[in-house]
């Protein structure tokens, strides 16, 4: 149970899942990869629609460049992983966890994300646009210049997330939660509407009230310039 209130369902794995070492060349479109656990495993620039990846645990795996359509993930853990610059479009996760993971300039147009938590990653220059996101929470992640143009967040949570330069237009962000999150530069935040925003550093609530000002077209002023 987040302090939002919200209960986010955790991965569901067997305890004694099977190595396994595929390659690229051995993955095709809709191969299902099945109570799997990956580790060190090497997928860079796998190509493949309707993969599914079921009840699996990849640890250091480098997923980097990966080309995945439509992908199904259901009860997955990626740990210390490497999905940079890779493109999983309309995807489906569910029950999934992310942790100390590389997202850099990751792409997931249209996907949708259920019961996920990712934390302590980098997702800088990130898309996440058209997605959608049903409980969800995102915790000491660096957001840095991330996408999330016409997004669903309600009831996103962003926990200690770094989000300079994050474009937030047209998203849906009702019951959406901000936890002390860094704001310099953030963009449509306009778009916010119903979302909570708390910042217990006064830098940081200086912020959202700049950009905030910014999208309303308003000048903060000081009084003695009006004296």
């Amino acid at each position: 149970m987040t302090k939002s209130g919200q209960k986010i369902a955790g991965p569901r794995l067997r305890t004694d899942l099977e190595r396994a070492t595929p390659t690229v060349d051995e993955i095709d479109d809709e191969d299902r990869l099945l109570d799997l656990a990956l580790d060190d495993v090497d997928l860079r620039d796998l190509e493949a629609e309707h993969l599914e990846l079921s009840g699996c645990r990849l640890t250091r795996c480098d997923l980097g460049g990966s080309e995945l359509e439509k992908a199904i993930l259901v009860d997955l853990v990626l740990d210390h992983c490497d999905l940079a610059n890779a493109r999983w479009s309309d995807a489906s996760a569910t029950r999934v966890q992310v942790t100390s993971s590389r997202l850099t300039g990751f792409a997931g147009p249209g996907l949708s994300l259920q019961h996920t938590t990712v934390r302590d990653s980098v997702l800088d220059f990130s898309s996440f646009r058209f997605a959608k996101f049903v409980k969800a929470e995102f915790t000491d992640c660096r957001l840095q210049s991330a996408d999330f143009v016409s997004a669903d967040l309600s009831g996103t949570v962003f926990r200690h997330c770094d989000l300079t330069g994050a474009e937030f237009s047209q998203v849906k962000a009702n019951g959406a939660v901000f936890v002390d999150c860094t704001w310099d530069g953030t963009r449509g935040i306009a778009s916010l509407g119903g979302a909570t925003i708390a910042n217990s550093s006064p830098i940081d609530a200086l912020a959202v009230t700049l950009a905030m000002a910014a999208a309303l077209g308003i000048t903060l002023g000081d009084p003695d310039d009006f004296a």
